[in-house]
C-alpha cells in the first residue's frame, strides 16, 4: 500500500489525497491554496506537514455506522433467539474490526495518514484529555 496524506482544505472544505514519498508542497485541487509541505519524508511523522502539531493518534479505518448496524441487527434478533444473537454478531463486530487496517490521525487538523504501517506501532489509540486540547482548532 502506498503512502497517502488526505487532507481537508481549511479554506473550501474539500478533501485533498497526496503521495507521501517525496519532499512536496501540496495544493488544494479546488481552491488552489497551499495546505503544507513535505519537507524529509523519512521524519514525516515527526510534525504533521500540514499544522506542525507533534501528536498523533491511531484510528481503525472502519465504518462505525456498518459496526452500529450489525449491533442492531443482533439486538433485533434477540426475542427470537433468547439473546444468543447479542455474543454472535459482537463476535462478528469484533471479527471485521480486527480485519480492517489502521491509520493514523492529526490531532490538530485530522490530516490522515495512510499506509505507514511500520510507524503505527508507536501511537496509541484516541486520547479524549489530548483530543479536548485541539477541539478548538476544528
Amino acid at each position: 500500500m502506498k503512502q497517502t496524506l488526505t487532507i481537508r482544505c481549511p479554506a473550501c472544505k474539500n478533501y485533498n489525497t497526496y503521495q507521501a514519498e517525496h519532499p512536496a508542497c501540496f495544493i488544494c485541487a479546488s481552491c488552489r491554496k497551499q495546505q503544507g509541505e513535505i519537507e524529509d519524508p523519512a521524519n514525516i511523522l515527526e510534525r504533521c506537514p500540514v499544522c506542525q502539531c507533534r501528536q498523533f493518534y491511531l484510528m481503525k479505518d472502519f465504518n462505525q455506522l456498518i459496526g452500529c448496524l450489525v449491533m442492531l441487527a443482533g439486538i433485533v434478533l434477540v426475542p427470537w433467539t433468547y439473546g444468543l444473537s447479542l455474543p454472535v454478531f459482537a463476535l462478528l463486530d469484533w471479527f471485521l474490526y480486527k480485519k480492517v487496517d489502521a491509520f493514523i490521525v492529526c490531532y490538530r487538523c485530522a490530516c490522515e495518514f495512510r499506509g505507514f504501517k511500520k510507524e503505527e506501532k508507536g501511537f496509541k489509540p484516541f486520547l479524549h484529555h489530548i483530543g479536548l486540547k485541539y477541539d478548538k482548532y476544528r
